[in-house]
């Protein structure tokens, strides 16, 4: 069963207000609760999904069903057990290690949900 656990990032996203990359790096540009605006860069990522919120209403009413008691509230977490690995791992067949794959989930207080798989620690800056 897929929850959620914290990342090394901490932070209250209000407005996701771009997402661009491609060829295994996104950026994704927000505005926090604390009024300053971030970047956050997923470099060696390996896929990448966005949505608006109401497709992840489900989704996010079985995380809250077993949210951890140590979490951190804040809008990017982990997902351990992630159903989402294990479906990009049947479609790479094989072609690529999954061992070190990392499941972040981000999301805003509007209405968008980014999903991203990498092997690496996402950068965060300060804009």
């Amino acid at each position: 069963m897929e929850s959620l656990m914290n990342c090394e990032i901490t932070l209250d996203i209000d407005l996701i207000e771009n997402i661009s990359g491609g060829n295994q790096t996104y950026e994704i540009s927000f505005s926090a609760k604390d009024n300053l605006k971030y970047k956050l860069i997923f470099r060696h990522a390996w896929d990448m999904r966005c949505s608006i919120e109401n497709a992840s209403i489900d989704r996010f009413c079985e995380f809250r069903r077993y949210l951890p008691e140590d979490l951190i509230d804040n809008n990017i977490f982990l997902v351990k057990n992630s159903d989402y690995i294990k479906y990009f791992e049947t479609q790479v067949s094989g072609t690529r290690p999954i061992d070190a794959l990392k499941h972040y989930i981000l999301y805003d207080n509007v209405d968008c949900t980014i999903d991203v798989l990498t092997i690496e620690e996402p950068t965060l800056l300060k804009l």
